[in-house]
């Protein structure tokens, strides 16, 4: 390969995509624009609905004790002692007499659901006998915790009545000269031994791995279509092939040049959403809160040291996407064939992300090894400081990343020397055309499609029998196994070799064995029971099975019947 070739080819496209204006703005201004914009109007609709009062209906307000008060003077509101913020404040009380329709809960729940009241509380009729007795009494309240304004209603109504239920207390206290440790003998403490500056970075080591996989796949899917399917659709593919350039040397031009978009997007939007959300956590913060230097502290995004360690591993990231993208888009006849291929991609890197944002899931030799998931748990370890644990599987991550990556560029370097994958025309599937063809023509042994579509067949049917053998209560059990067998290992392959395959016994394999094979059949067993066992061990000791899995397996291992006894 001549890296000269290589670099005039990345020159090349480099300036093409410079010229459309399109690339420019979804690279370059859409990232820059994109998150201010949000930003305020999230604060302008956040703003509005938080000065929209909501309304609560007191029923049998008269049953309230004096003494603490629940509510104000002129009963249109809570007392103010109760109130902790100003959203609090927002609640509008609106009483209504211990009789008529408000007694009825169909009454209460229709007027919620209609939105003549946002939440009902009902006093009842010996709450302030039951008091004075020192008794206790549930309170009702009713809410909607469906529409979203009554279920925020409901959690600022509660805090008002807990703030009461506290006065109702030192009250009963202060009656009965008991001091306030009375009902309180043991108070918790929070000592947080994290450091001041680092108080909020769990949050931001949660939202920046997310958002460098989606940008940095965003930033190069849509380059790798434009150089691909966008170079066929304006007729400038030939001119390319004819240059002096390899096919390989073209592919790691174009390969570079979506890098580079690639990391350029992810590293803007990371930038750009970070200014936004240190802003907007600073406003919320001056706007609601009662100790907005403590909400500064705690949103406080990461340091240099995890800008470094983002652009380091945006590097791999970027190169595994960018492989990836690129072949998928050589297969692409158009630019709207090659959107076809986003939702597919989406859905399957979206898993990988979404898994590191459970709680629990921490970066060990097993998720090291699943691409995406690897990188985006190394990032958050090292953005938390957790550098013993980065450092250990550091390697383990890269390493089958960047070859995960180099796998994909082989493939795309393929696809391009393919001239059927180059220039073939439009296909229109006829179903009834290709059953009969499939049927028909059929060759010795499967294809690679076939092959892989068994194996997806398989996997489906085991999702849908382990579910199925769930809720029946066999699922560890000698039916439920002879059910997997049969079901989803036999099966399908079997189903396919005689159905689309022109030679069964060949492509399964089914022949008598010679002597030597028999031989080995039985020796083998033997010879290689020790390595098994002593790999078995370091399996479980790199990949440890989890507890419930492992009494899942016990489980069913326990119903064999042992045919010796």
């Amino acid at each position: 390969m001549r890296w000269s070739n290589v670099f005039v080819i990345f020159q090349r496209e480099v300036r093409d995509l410079i010229r459309d204006r399109r690339t420019l703005f979804m690279i370059f201004v859409l990232p820059i624009l994109l998150y201010p914009l949000l930003g305020i109007g999230i604060i302008q609709l956040q703003v509005a609905f938080e000065h929209k009062p909501k309304t609560v209906v007191v029923v049998g307000p008269e049953h309230l004790p004096s003494d603490p008060p629940l509510l104000n003077a002129h009963r249109s509101g809570f007392d103010a002692s109760l109130l902790e913020s100003l959203e609090t404040g927002r609640l509008l009380v609106s009483v209504e007499p211990a009789r008529g329709a408000w007694l009825d809960p169909e009454i209460r729940g229709r007027a919620i659901q209609e939105h003549a009241a946002d939440a009902v509380v009902t006093i009842p009729s010996d709450l302030r006998e039951r008091l004075d007795r020192i008794e206790s009494e549930p309170i009702p309240i009713a809410y909607d915790s469906i529409n979203e304004r009554s279920a925020i209603t409901y959690v600022r109504l509660k805090d008002v009545i807990a703030n009461w239920k506290k006065r109702v207390v030192a009250s009963r206290l202060t009656r009965d000269k008991l001091p306030p440790s009375y009902t309180e003998p043991i108070q918790i403490k929070q000592v947080d031994v994290a450091p001041k500056g680092r108080r909020g970075v769990n949050i931001w080591a949660r939202l920046f791995p997310f958002l460098l996989v989606m940008m940095s796949l965003t930033g190069a899917f849509y380059p790798a279509v434009d150089l691909c399917a966008g170079e066929k659709e304006r007729g400038t593919m030939e001119t390319l092939l004819i240059s002096p350039a390899s096919r390989a040397e073209i592919v790691m031009g174009k390969f570079l040049t979506i890098v580079l978009a690639s990391m350029m997007t992810a590293l803007l939007n990371l930038l750009s959403m970070g200014l936004t959300g240190v802003q907007l956590a600073h406003q919320a913060g001056a706007m609601t809160a009662s100790h907005p230097e403590w909400l500064a502290e705690t949103i406080a995004p990461p340091g240099l040291l995890a800008a470094f360690w983002m652009v380091l591993l945006l590097v791999p990231l970027s190169v595994f996407f960018s492989a990836i993208c690129l072949a998928l888009a050589m297969l692409a006849r158009s630019m709207k064939e090659g959107q076809y291929y986003m939702t597919p991609l989406y859905l399957v890197c979206l898993p990988l992300i979404f898994l590191t944002l459970a709680p629990g899931i921490e970066l060990n030799l097993f998720y090291s090894l699943v691409p995406v998931t690897g990188v985006s748990l190394l990032l958050r370890a090292l953005i938390l400081g957790e550098y013993a644990v980065a450092w250990r599987f550091f390697l383990p991550v890269l390493v089958p990343t960047i070859i995960y990556g180099a796998i994909a560029l082989r493939w795309a370097i393929d696809q391009f020397e393919r001239e059927d994958v180059l220039f073939r025309e439009a296909e229109r599937l006829d179903l009834r055309m290709w059953v009969r063809h499939l049927l028909r023509d059929k060759e010795p042994t499967p294809n690679g499609g076939e092959a892989l579509f068994c194996f997806a067949l398989m996997i489906t049917l085991e999702w849908f029998l382990m579910q199925s053998l769930a809720t029946s209560g066999l699922a560890s059990s000698l039916a439920g196994l002879a059910a997997g067998q049969v079901g989803v290992i036999l099966a399908p392959p079997l189903a396919m070799a005689l159905l689309l395959t022109s030679d069964p016994r060949r492509t399964l394999r089914l022949s008598w064995p010679r002597g030597r094979d028999l031989a080995l059949a039985v020796a083998l067993p033997l010879a290689l029971n020790p390595l098994v066992r002593e790999l078995g061990a370091i399996v479980d000791r790199l990949f440890p099975m989890s507890v419930a899995l492992r009494e899942a397996f016990g489980r069913m291992m326990g119903s064999i019947p042992n045919i010796y006894v």
